[in-house]
């Protein structure tokens, strides 16, 4: 396992507090789960160039199918969850 930090705005991390009391995951949790489907699943996709003014600009594609995971109670425990 590799650890990673990233600040969110508030915003952001509320919603994400909002799934996570709906799977009763931590926030920590849920946002694994969303990040490792992103990520295994075909069709995500960032694409980067440039944008008028010197800036850049990042497209980011989300993968075209929905991501299942199944959890047993062991898994859900490692997650935090009950």
């Amino acid at each position: 396992m590799v650890e990673v930090k990233i600040d969110l705005d508030k915003d952001v991390v509320e919603k994400l507090k909002k799934q996570a009391e709906w799977c009763d995951l931590p926030v920590e949790a849920v946002c694994k789960l969303i990040l490792s489907e992103y990520t295994r699943n075909r069709g995500g996709y960032l694409f980067y160039g440039s944008a008028p003014g010197n800036r850049k600009i990042i497209l980011i594609q989300w993968p075209y199918i929905t991501g299942q995971v199944i959890l047993s109670q062991d898994e859900l425990k490692a997650l935090g969850g009950k």
